[in-house]
């Protein structure tokens, strides 16, 4: 995604991308059947909330967090709606 994008999307919850140029980070994007489990699983193991589960755009629900290494984590499924 990129780096302009993920700021509106995330808002500022989320580090600004800008200030980690050269610095290594990801985005995991898992498609999962219960993805509400799965992102209240992952805040339960230490990450923050950015967003949560929503119909998206691009026809998914998804929740997003940021893991204990600075990774952004999205925890998707199909939008039900």
């Amino acid at each position: 995604m990129p780096s302009s994008a993920i700021r509106t999307l995330l808002g500022d919850a989320l580090p600004d991308p800008a200030a980690a140029q050269g610095i290594a980070r990801a985005e995991l994007y898992l498609i999962v059947a219960d993805p509400q489990a799965m992102h209240a699983r992952a805040l339960a193991a230490g990450a923050v909330e950015l967003s949560p589960l929503l119909p998206r755009s691009w026809g998914h629900r998804a929740a997003y967090a940021l893991d204990p290494d600075g990774h952004v984590l999205a925890c998707a499924g199909a939008n039900l709606g």
